[in-house]
């Protein structure tokens, strides 16, 4: 017998009652192909996988990119012009920034529009909302950064919601993070300030915390409600695999049953691919913040964070101020954790000293 969703799944919290406050959009992006060779979905071989690896597009196409813009009340705010675009991590989506459970302690989205900071927070291709393409040959880390970096590129030219944004911030989770770190090696003026949630550049447990959260194809854990997606498309299998890949140290246990009910896909495309995109960015040269939790099991090995988040300053070395904050009793899924309110506070307080 399967859990009662709780009541707070359902409920608006009081900021997003206000519909004209937020609104939703589809915007189409697009990629074009760099790999050489032909490719289907019905083939899996080594060519595919050093294609993948070698971080090419193996598919042009065009996507809808599902989105949420929030504006605060004031409009002639000190932050009105610094629009922050929001990428979710793997098996998350667009939602995880406006978090519905105590959203006044949680919500990423209601905290920054207080503060005055317009929002964007995008569903990335094959989540949320978004188009749901091959889960293998196209739904993958270079087009999570192609994609993305297609929706800037229409963000300064004002063909979103009609204005030409002059500042923009990028913030991002987990694989989130890392398509913010490819973006600013290959496309190192596209952003003017990035915050990263979640990583550091040492790979020793990625694999197996990413093992440990026993995924398995969505199709399989639940036919009744993603009997329609492609064995390509996965999610944790079991409420202890998504525990021992999000949560340590302090934390409210409802938020777990919380993530659970609202946890979204990761892709096969997607789990062999990101790795590869943590990389130096040799030419980005605007402020970079870091908040990661110090039990994180995936970039730390929930063995307390030590010298690896300091990678930063290595992978950016041109990048003008570097900023470092390590959370104590904090897991791998930042936002949902008690230190929440001081990652926002820290975020806010860094994007304010760069005058954004």
């Amino acid at each position: 017998m399967k859990p009662q969703i709780p009541l707070y799944l359902s409920a608006l919290s009081p900021w997003m009652k206000d519909s004209s406050s937020c609104h939703d959009l589809r915007i189409p992006v697009s990629v074009e192909k760099t790999a050489i060779s032909d490719f289907r979905g019905d083939v899996y071989n080594s060519e595919i996988l050093y294609a993948l690896a070698g971080r090419k597009i193996l598919v042009s196409n065009t996507y809808e990119m599902s989105a949420r813009l929030c504006l605060p009340e004031d409009s002639e705010g000190p932050h009105a012009d610094t629009l922050q675009v929001l990428v979710h991590g793997a098996s998350f989506n667009k939602n995880m920034w406006d978090v519905q459970y105590k959203p006044e302690k949680y919500s990423w989205v209601r905290r920054m529009s207080h503060e005055g900071y317009p929002t964007l927070a995008v569903d990335l291709v094959g989540n949320g909302n978004s188009t749901f393409p091959d889960g293998l040959l196209e739904v993958q880390t270079q087009m999570y950064v192609e994609t993305v970096h297609h929706l800037v590129q229409k963000l300064r030219r004002g063909e979103v919601d009609g204005r030409a944004w002059k500042k923009i911030v990028l913030v991002g989770f987990s694989i989130g993070a890392i398509t913010a770190n490819a973006l600013a090696k290959s496309y190192p003026e596209d952003v003017d300030a990035i915050v990263f949630h979640g990583i550091t550049w040492d790979a020793t447990w990625i694999y197996p915390a990413f093992l440990s959260g026993l995924q398995a194809p969505a199709q399989q854990i639940d036919p009744q409600k993603w009997g329609h997606l492609p064995a390509t498309y996965q999610t944790q299998s079991t409420r202890e695999g998504r525990l021992v890949a999000c949560f340590a140290g302090s934390y409210e246990h409802d938020i777990v049953e919380y993530d659970w009910q609202t946890r979204d896909f990761d892709t096969l495309g997607a789990a062999i691919t990101f790795t590869y995109h943590l990389m130096e960015a040799p030419e980005y040269k605007g402020p970079v913040f870091l908040g990661i939790g110090d039990q994180d099991s995936t970039f730390c090995g929930g063995q307390f964070c030590r010298e690896q988040p300091y990678g930063l300053y290595r992978k950016f070395p041109k990048a003008r101020a570097h900023e470092v904050k390590i959370y104590e009793e904090t897991g791998h899924l930042i936002l949902y954790h008690n230190s929440a309110q001081e990652l926002m506070a820290d975020t806010l307080a860094f994007l304010d000293s760069h005058s954004f």
